[in-house]
């Protein structure tokens, strides 16, 4: 996966840290404030799309995103899309059709988009990168890898993403009161690249755990490489 989308590294299994964390809006100074807005979708290589010209319509096209992160398209040939929102596109489009037609106005519609990845760890079954095929919520990717071990502490699972800016967040989600609510609609909704932790205990100061368990293993680069202990995840 090229740059254009931060990537994320992996957690290494917690060993055990100490008292709680009284509350998921609270975050480690290594982290920005939690916020629920997404990023805008940047397009991926496998992802399937429309490119209509409104005034040239006999050279529309639908156009699947190749390996190399491009498509191609009648007049103007390859063009990159890996990375590029809608609104982005559009306007790359439109300046290479202005050379070849009078009225370029594109409008770019998504139409099929490739899966993506998350990593799961801690205390499951079979910790590791998966590939989400749709919406997928943290308990339901918990079971996907085989479900939690008798050691978990489902109060208090963290969830870790970048933020528009690129800043990496922390939250915790309460997979108990889920389970025992019944409420699983209410479970969070997982995004593109995605860490997901389970802890074997309370985690009590948050900033200690980052340190000790985060910040030396999440160089959040552009690498894209899970590492879990010494097994490393590449994206296929």
């Amino acid at each position: 996966m090229r740059c254009h989308i931060l990537a994320l590294a992996a957690l290494l299994i917690v060993a055990g840290c100490s008292p709680t964390l009284d509350s998921a809006a609270d975050h480690p100074a290594a982290f920005a404030p939690w916020t629920d807005v997404a990023e805008e979708y940047r397009f991926r290589p496998g992802d399937e799309m429309d490119v209509r010209l409104l005034y040239n319509p006999e050279i529309s096209d639908r156009v699947r995103v190749a390996p190399d992160g491009r498509i191609s398209l009648a007049l103007i040939g390859s063009v990159q899309a890996e990375g590029k929102t809608v609104d982005e596109l559009s306007a790359d489009l439109k300046v290479k059709f202005a050379r070849e037609v009078r009225r370029p106005d594109v409008l770019v519609i998504g139409r099929q988009f490739e899966s993506y990845r998350i990593f799961i760890g801690g205390e499951v079954a079979n910790p590791g990168v998966i590939t989400v095929p749709g919406r997928l919520g943290v308990l339901e990717a918990a079971f996907s890898v085989g479900g939690f071990k008798d050691t978990a502490r489902l109060s208090q699972v963290v969830l870790i993403r970048r933020n528009p800016n690129g800043q990496p967040m922390l939250r915790t989600v309460d997979i108990e009161a889920l389970i025992s609510t019944g409420k699983k609609s209410e479970d969070v909704p997982l995004q593109p690249y995605d860490i997901v932790f389970v802890p074997r205990t309370p985690i009590a100061d948050v900033d200690l755990f980052v340190v000790k368990y985060i910040r030396g293993v999440l160089p959040f680069d552009s690498n894209f490489t899970y590492a879990v202990n010494a097994q490393t995840y590449l994206p296929k």
